[in-house]
């Protein structure tokens, strides 16, 4: 498959120049995706009937709860993203297939609007082959050899353990979703690399109603290997709707310390630090980290680095979408800010080396489809020490903030003000947790929280672009 998207590649680049290009490249991508949304049949057996015929659903149970709705997808996503340059004016184009000739019909698109478009007068050149110094991706045969209904079985097992947790389980519901992708790039500076890759993203809900009153929990998994028990999920989405039962109002609105489970804490830093960091966003005057490189912008205990190259990382892979080599970055150390992302583009406008951070894709658009930017690989926030239980320990009066966080998408990505919805929210007092509260708004500041993180625990866990313990920071405002 690699082969074959490099030939075309190679096709391409050489119609682009007999078109009259100064260079050319070509992004080829070729994606199996597997959808399986799988909605349990317990939905139809706890709390719909009364009587008789409730006592009846009741004996049924045990087979209708295996007796679910599966809601199936799956396809081939191919295309091709083309950028040709003539004196400095950049065309793109893209083609939403592999087919020879509608790639080279791409190609003369880009050129034409390369022929249009003015110069970018910060347009140097596309980068040159460089030997990759990282790991070399991670595929998964099991993944491709597993069949739909095998995916199938194990979406509805996550749903039967879900119910099984607890009788007062009303609905279950998982999605899984596997990938088996080819990548290559070919442009006219002699780059020809290809990579293959397997991913697995799994997603576990679970909802109680009891007494007019409905809470809900969730679980999620990222991996780039196959995982054939899944059912822990479906225990953990249940067990964090049952804990946040009979909740109270938020007393009065506060100003006090927040933990934040690392599944929450993750959605700051792939949305907030990963724009501020971004070589471009700095260069456009569109962050507030410009001229803070040696910086502090954090607290002492927070390290942050992004890895291209990490052997289990979600998304390792050997070169990034320009074909440059993946490299490990120290973006933050003890606090001090010690480098930003770079793809070619950025890093040329500075006379320095890309980090190998090149990405495609937007607002749920396939990677074929935009030009690179810069973005994450595989960001780390170092873990210290203590799991979620020893960070409330440590706090006398404040909150506990679990799952994930409705929100963090409409803060100001530049300033970091934002202000969100937290729907599982535990009270905190004397170190422990006391009871759950309904859901709350906590507003404030990325930049200042970052500075103001006090604790950070190990309990790291893979949220796709991120990976990160929960953390504590010491006061935000907290509203019913």
């Amino acid at each position: 498959m690699i082969e074959d998207l490099m030939e075309i590649g190679s096709k391409a680049v050489r119609h682009a120049a007999k078109l009259g290009a100064d260079e050319a490249e070509i992004f080829l991508r070729n994606e199996k995706t597997i959808s399986v949304k799988y909605v349990g049949g317990i939905i139809a057996t706890r709390g719909m009937f009364k009587g008789v015929k409730g006592a009846f659903m009741r004996i049924l149970e045990p087979w209708l709860k295996r007796k679910g709705i599966p809601i199936v997808k799956s396809g081939i996503n191919a295309g091709v993203g083309i950028r040709a340059i003539v004196n400095q004016s950049i065309g793109f184009s893209s083609v939403s297939n592999i087919e020879e000739k509608e790639v080279l019909n791409g190609v003369e698109n880009a050129m034409k609007i390369a022929k249009i478009r003015p110069p970018d007068p910060n347009w140097v050149s596309l980068p040159v082959p460089k030997k990759p110094t990282g790991h070399e991706g991670i595929f998964d045969q099991r993944i491709v050899d597993t069949d739909v209904e095998k995916y199938i079985s194990m979406a509805a097992e996550i749903c039967v353990s879900a119910a099984d947790f607890d009788r007062r389980i009303k609905q279950a519901v998982s999605a899984l979703e596997v990938r088996v992708f080819h990548d290559a790039v070919v442009n006219s500076s002699d780059i020809e690399v290809g990579s293959k890759g397997t991913a697995t993203v799994v997603y576990s809900f679970a909802k109680v109603r009891e007494e007019g009153e409905e809470v809900q929990g969730a679980e999620l998994l990222f991996s780039r290997v196959f995982t054939e028990d899944l059912r822990e999920l479906g225990t953990s989405a249940s067990r964090r709707a049952i804990e946040c039962l009979d909740t109270k109002k938020l007393e009065k609105k506060i100003e006090c310390p927040v933990i934040f489970e690392n599944v929450g804490f993750n959605e700051f830093l792939s949305q907030i630090f990963a724009h501020n960091i971004s070589a471009l966003n700095v260069q456009e005057d569109r962050t507030v980290y410009k001229d803070k490189l040696n910086q502090q912008i954090a607290g002492q205990q927070i390290t942050l680095v992004d890895d291209g190259t990490l052997p289990d990382g979600f998304a390792t892979s050997p070169f990034d979408h320009e074909g440059v080599p993946r490299r490990k970055i120290v973006v933050v150390e003890n606090g001090v800010l010690k480098a930003f992302l770079y793809d070619n583009y950025s890093a040329k406008r500075e006379q320095k080396e890309s980090t190998g951070n090149a990405l495609r894709g937007a607002w749920g658009l396939p990677g074929f489809a935009v030009q690179p930017k810069p973005g994450l690989s595989n960001l780390v926030l170092k873990p210290v020490k203590g799991d979620l239980e020893d960070l409330v320990r440590e706090v006398d009066n404040g909150i506990l903030v679990k799952g994930q966080l409705i929100g963090v998408g409409h803060a100001n990505l530049v300033t970091g003000d934002f202000s969100v919805t937290a729907t599982n929210v535990f009270r905190v007092k004397n170190g422990e947790i006391v009871y759950p509260l309904k859901p709350c708004a906590i507003g404030g500041n990325f930049h200042g929280m970052l500075k103001a993180i006090e604790t950070i625990g190990s309990d790291s866990k893979c949220f796709g672009k991120v990976t990160c313990p929960s953390v504590a920071t010491a006061k935000l405002t907290v509203s019913a």
